[in-house]
């Protein structure tokens, strides 16, 4: 067994190919999206059994290290290399900012040899959660009609990337997002940008927004949804979502999946109201890296 860096295009294909070789779905969340930004690809290292992919592991912009090893090869070895892996980011990345922050990971509570590896090296339990949602599309999807003035639309293009930044970090407060982050988003093999909706205010200002896009071919998302905070209790989050779920089961899709935080109880509100039910949830870890 061998390890190295990220090195290019071919590299992606590979992951892939292991994500699509996996028992269970693939713990690397936004795969597609994330392993566009170079950043990412930085802190991505690869373990190879002759030339064959067995393993990758990255650290998110985020601070979560998120990996996957094909279940015939995992091992102590290869699991304690993940983990150093991860933490040696982090210690870089602390050592560039000044901070003192955690390396985080979250997985499913099923996915019992990811949470043992987690506990056997020492990362803690936090109290958050994240709840995965579901909903079949084969029965009828609540209607919330837009409020009036408003109008409902998908993104241009990549022209107006930086007004859906500026409308991301509006609704939820933060400067986590960014017009890389974006734009890796829209440049994901699998994004549609008819499927990429947003709800404008009678001013022109974009009010609302709910990313969708299809899995696989029964099953689509709809998140991130976010509601622009000079709009909000308009009954838009229902509005998009709605036209959202209804895009999806038009092209076929039989089941529509969003995932939250257990402390965004807003969203958790907004799911129920559509239909959506909690079938997973994942736990979340953190390690003080020193």
């Amino acid at each position: 067994m061998k390890s190295c860096l990220f090195q290019d295009e071919s590299d992606i294909q590979s992951m892939r190919d292991l994500i699509a070789r996996l028992p269970q779905k693939s713990t690397a969340i936004d795969f597609e999206e994330t392993i566009q930004l170079d950043s990412i690809r930085a802190r991505t290292r690869l373990w190879k059994n002759d030339r064959q992919l067995i393993g990758f592991a990255y650290v998110d912009d985020f601070n979560n290290l998120r990996f996957e090893v094909e279940p015939q090869f995992r091992s102590a070895q290869l699991e304690d290399e993940i983990i150093a892996w991860g933490l040696g980011c982090m210690k870089k990345r602390n050592a560039e900012t000044g901070q003192n922050d955690t390396l985080d990971a979250s997985f499913l509570i099923e996915n019992a040899w990811q949470v043992t590896l987690l506990q056997r090296s020492g990362f803690v339990q936090e109290n958050l959660r994240f709840l995965h949602y579901a909903r079949t599309l084969n029965e009828p999807i609540p209607e919330h009609p837009l409020p009036p003035g408003f109008s409902l639309r998908c993104v241009k293009g990549e022209d107006e990337v930086e007004n859906l930044v500026t409308l991301h970090r509006a609704a939820f407060g933060t400067e986590n997002m960014t017009v890389e982050e974006r734009l890796a988003i829209m440049r994901a093999p699998q994004y549609e940008r008819e499927l990429d909706l947003l709800a404008i205010a009678p001013n022109g200002e974009l009010a609302a927004f709910c990313i969708c896009g299809i899995e696989n071919k029964n099953i689509g998302y709809t998140d991130p949804i976010g509601v622009h905070k000079n709009y909000q209790r308009l009954g838009l989050g229902k509005a998009v979502l709605g036209a959202g779920l209804q895009a999806l089961k038009q092209r076929g899709i039989e089941r529509a999946e969003l995932g939250t935080s257990s402390e965004n109880i807003a969203m958790q509100q907004l799911a129920t109201t559509m239909g959506f039910v909690v079938i997973s949830e994942s736990l979340w870890f953190s390690k003080k890296v020193g």
